[in-house]
């Protein structure tokens, strides 16, 4: 966690180490993301169907032209109320 949530420290350090102990040590920056605000839309996620771990199956809920779909091994068809808060994996796409 440490590794991921100090990153501009940790290049410090690496440019330190590289250059000597002598070097500088200069206030780390921060990286300049101009991609604009990020916008997500829920397309897809996964779900298992069963009574626990050991019994049921996985099935994924797709959404197309603002109808979700249900994939369930051989069967597709639409969904009504799909249980989107029972999802393992979430799949999104970034609007704009």
């Amino acid at each position: 966690d440490w590794l991921f949530s100090h990153q501009p420290q940790l290049e410090q350090l690496v440019l330190q180490e590289e250059r000597g102990a002598d070097a500088p040590v200069t206030a780390p920056t921060q990286p300049n993301f101009t991609d604009g605000s990020p916008k997500y839309e829920l397309m897809a996620f996964i779900s298992h169907m069963g009574t626990s771990i050991h019994v049921g199956h996985y099935v994924c809920h797709i959404k197309k032209d603002g109808q979700w779909t249900i994939f369930n091994d051989n069967k597709v068809s639409k969904s009504v109320d799909p249980p989107i808060d029972l999802g393992y994996l979430y799949l999104y796409k970034r609007v704009s």
